[in-house]
């Protein structure tokens, strides 16, 4: 079924991710303390999300492990957290992701990260992590997109962000399911990613989206 884009209609959704939005672009800075994940690749987004690569890491089948080998952002989970006050940033967390599980019934969280101007998460394809996902990004300005390999065509498609909070839903599959789907994202604003899975139940995960995308 591969992954789609919806519009984000329900309030009490959006005041959570505004919630996430504000803590990490007001109230912290991840770009000032936490990790940077693979420093010294801030030139290599056009490397890393090009056709070329990811004609590479199909070419690997089963040998590619599913998760992304290269990318260049900020991880906002509180085990990269490097400032002064671990224990208020940890606190903060947990609570804005519990809120956000609760709300929506999510199982856990796969990806909570900020990209920079010339971030960027290589092609992978979560074979490794296969459920039903959501993805909630925020992007300052609109300037990034995601691409991704339609399993089922070998289409390459586009999303282009929007300003503000994006959402793309869907599932990945594991190798043999002829569900793999092959993605990579990068951006030339600030761009804030929160990926959640469900599980397996269909059902659950349209209920979910029903939810979000109903005013």
């Amino acid at each position: 079924m591969s992954l789609k884009k919806y519009e984000i209609k329900n309030l009490n959704v959006l005041s959570i991710l505004e919630d996430f939005r504000y803590t990490y672009r007001d109230m912290y800075k991840p770009e000032e303390c936490c990790e940077l994940l693979s420093p010294g690749l801030e030139n290599s987004a056009d490397q890393y999300t090009s056709e070329e690569e990811m004609r590479r890491i199909i070419a690997l089948g089963e040998n590619h492990q599913g998760a992304a080998e290269h990318g260049y952002s900020y991880p906002i989970k509180p085990e990269h957290y490097r400032g002064t006050h671990p224990e208020e940033y940890r606190k903060t967390y947990i609570a804005l992701d519990k809120k956000l599980k609760e709300e929506l019934g999510l199982y856990s969280s796969a990806l909570s990260q900020l990209y920079p101007p010339k971030g960027f998460i290589c092609w992978h394809n979560n074979a490794n992590a296969s459920m039903f996902n959501v993805i909630f990004t925020w992007s300052q300005d609109g300037d990034g997109w995601f691409k991704y390999v339609e399993p089922t065509t070998g289409e390459v498609i586009t999303i282009q962000d929007e300003k503000g909070w994006n959402m793309k839903a869907g599932f990945f599959g594991a190798y043999g399911s002829g569900d793999v789907v092959y993605h990579a994202a990068r951006t030339n604003c600030y761009r804030m990613t929160l990926s959640y899975v469900l599980g397996y139940d269909f059902d659950y995960w349209k209920d979910m989206i029903d939810y979000i995308t109903e005013v």
